[in-house]
């Protein structure tokens, strides 16, 4: 009797776990079907079509479109000089038309601070440094001034999501009309505890063709559409940036005050010299 009892309570506990599997499992679908994320027909790891995949892109875009304003942890990698920089993390803050203030949360840069609206201080980026003599002046500088591309690969006019889709999507939909854009649906995965829909893309391994990389991988998040990461291969097929979005919150309402270098919770020094180059 004993023995009987005991096996209706496994059985019991077993339904009950059945039960609360496949209430998870229609969570997620409904999460899926929610965030209108057109996720590969194949359901493994392998060739999906490029329609879908510029369709992932198209509704990205459309996402962000409607996105004013964000702010963001940002983890980066770079290679920079033949080397892969140790991965950072950089509190972002974005607001159309383009503005951007970062600060360096940890590493060698930590404290580093950095602004740029686009038509403000002679489209100069502003930089403020924590450590040295630096630190008594705000370094306002060229975006493409030498001084960026000794700690990164890019300019400020770079930074974003925006930006992203748009190197991203124009080099897809050319790759895409020459015949030479191959797809691979790399499933569902998760960036930063979310759910998101993985996908590769490879572009032809000539640098003279002219497109931005060889290979790009995209996690795009079901919720938001947008991809929160991006890591990308050069011709070589070797990692040269991987950027990865966290705590990602959209349309927050910035102001003019969070780009402004008098914010008083912001360490720019009133001492600003602009440097050649």
């Amino acid at each position: 009797m004993a023995g009987e009892t005991s096996g209706s309570r496994e059985r019991e506990g077993g339904i009950m776990r059945a039960r609360a599997g496949l209430a998870m499992a229609l969570a997620f679908g409904i999460a899926i079907l929610g965030a209108g994320l057109l996720v590969p027909r194949s359901g493994r790891a392998g060739l999906t079509s490029t329609d879908e995949a510029l369709r992932l892109l198209e509704l990205a875009e459309e996402r962000y479109a409607e996105v004013q304003d964000y702010t963001a942890i940002l983890l980066a990698r770079e290679r920079v000089a033949g080397a892969l920089t140790p991965e950072q993390a950089i509190l972002l803050k974005f607001g159309r038309p383009f503005s951007v203030y970062m600060r360096w949360m940890d590493g060698p840069s930590q404290g580093r601070e950095g602004i740029f609206v686009a038509g403000s201080w002679d489209d100069r980026f502003l930089v403020q440094e924590k450590q040295g003599v630096a630190r008594f002046i705000t370094a306002a500088i060229s975006p493409r001034h030498p001084r960026v591309f000794q700690f990164g690969r890019h300019p400020v006019t770079d930074v974003g999501i925006g930006r992203l889709l748009q190197i991203i999507g124009e080099d897809a939909r050319r790759a895409a009309r020459n015949g030479v854009l191959t797809v691979l649906d790399r499933g569902v995965q998760s960036v930063a505890s979310r759910p998101v829909q993985v996908v590769e893309g490879i572009l032809p391994a000539d640098p003279s063709v002219g497109y931005y990389c060889h290979r790009v991988v995209l996690s795009f998040d079901f919720e938001s559409r947008l991809p929160i990461r991006a890591v990308i291969y050069d011709w070589s097929d070797q990692l040269v940036e991987e950027y990865t979005y966290t705590q990602l919150r959209l349309n927050p309402g910035l102001t003019t005050r969070d780009f402004d270098p008098e914010n008083p919770e912001y360490g720019f020094s009133r001492l600003r010299i602009p440097l050649p180059g």
